[in-house]
């Protein structure tokens, strides 16, 4: 029987600029499959699965060392909050106050820049159980905290299942006043491997039935609106090439991939949303999710500025991200799932990634 240490392990990864210890830890389970993360934003910098010859390869783009990530603006697989996503104007109402959040320079208020969840070192707690291993990260953001009101305190749970390709994620955030949350992780993938060149060998399929209508400045007008016939059907398994070469008013011009899915038949249940294939490895991926909304990227904003782990510089549409979580713009728009919560009604989130070989 393996050991505690041959199932987890941690090594020293740096310190940021105000002297905090960065540490990483490397999750092993028994089919081979690897995961590590780091404590700098739950940033996860791997996650190493087979392909159909038995060969692993990283699917998870990544940057070489944590000077990088403390440079990058461009989130790498870490944790968004308060709010991931946007709000239009960074201003909510709520309970008759008026709450006023940073914008960037279109006004919006993003991913909760300049100083989000992404950015802190969060508390580390390693675990190994008789069927998983991995670590709880907490944090605690104070009431006023990049604008919104509560005490929060928040828990985001890794884990690795021993014997079966499956990473988890467990988002848990309570308040001693009413407040809005939204948590993700910002991972972009590629099936192929990361630092492999597009997405043209990936299918995708989303179990999405609408789609949030978009202003120019990507803030939902508040109409959801039917997949049917748009770039956004993904209710059976299809490529984005095609779609990434023809300009439409949904995809823009230049087309490219950044839109909120309405998941099909939202309950709060655990549930498959996204299955995406890569036909060259014959991996494939699987995410379960309670979340009601997931935001397919493309990886637009990729343009060979930053060089991956292995030695490439990404470039665009290097890799996608499938993000599950709140709808964007949640606070201001009262027929959206809601993203509130209070002291009695404490946030509760699952997003599961089931690996496999097809």
């Amino acid at each position: 029987m393996k050991n505690d240490q041959e199932f987890l392990s941690t090594s020293f990864y740096g310190k940021t600029l105000k002297n905090e210890t960065v540490e990483k830890v490397k999750l092993f389970n028994s089919l081979g499959t690897r995961v590590h993360y780091i404590d700098y934003g739950c940033t996860i910098l791997g996650i190493e699965i087979k392909d159909k010859s038995g060969h692993f390869k990283n699917i998870v783009l990544n940057l070489p060392d944590l000077s990088s990530y403390l440079r990058t603006n461009r989130r790498f697989a870490a944790i968004m909050g308060r709010y991931a996503g946007r709000i239009d104007g960074g201003k909510y109402t709520l309970n008759g106050e008026s709450y006023e959040l940073p914008t960037n320079s279109t006004g919006v208020a993003l991913h909760s820049d300049p100083q989000g969840f992404d950015r802190r070192v969060w508390q580390r707690k390693d675990f190994v159980k008789k069927h998983s291993m991995g670590s709880v990260y907490s944090l605690f953001s104070p009431q006023g905290d990049q604008g919104h009101p509560g005490n929060l305190k928040v828990s985001v749970t890794y884990e690795l299942m021993k014997n079966k390709n499956e990473f988890r994620i467990y988002y848990e955030a309570s308040t001693d006043k009413a407040t809005h949350v939204s948590l993700t992780n910002h991972a972009f993938f590629n099936l192929a491997g990361a630092g492999s060149k597009g997405l043209n060998s990936h299918s995708f399929q989303i179990k999405a039935d609408a789609y949030l209508e978009m202003n120019d400045r990507k803030i939902p007008s508040g109409r959801v609106l039917p997949v049917q016939d748009t770039p956004l059907d993904f209710r059976r398994s299809k490529g984005i090439s095609t779609f990434l070469n023809q300009p439409s008013s949904i995809l823009g011009n230049p087309p490219e991939y950044d839109h909120t899915l309405s998941i099909s038949q939202y309950s709060g249940k655990l549930k498959v949303v996204a299955k995406v294939k890569e036909l060259e490895s014959s991996r494939s991926m699987t995410i379960k999710t309670t979340e009601p909304g997931v935001q397919f990227f493309s990886g637009n904003g990729f343009n060979k500025t930053e060089v991956g782990g292995e030695g490439v510089a990404y470039d665009k549409f290097d890799g996608f991200a499938l993000e599950t979580f709140k709808f964007p713009d949640s606070p201001n728009h009262s027929h959206f799932p809601s993203s509130l919560i209070t002291p009695e009604k404490p946030l509760k989130s699952k997003t599961f990634f089931l690996f496999d070989v097809e």
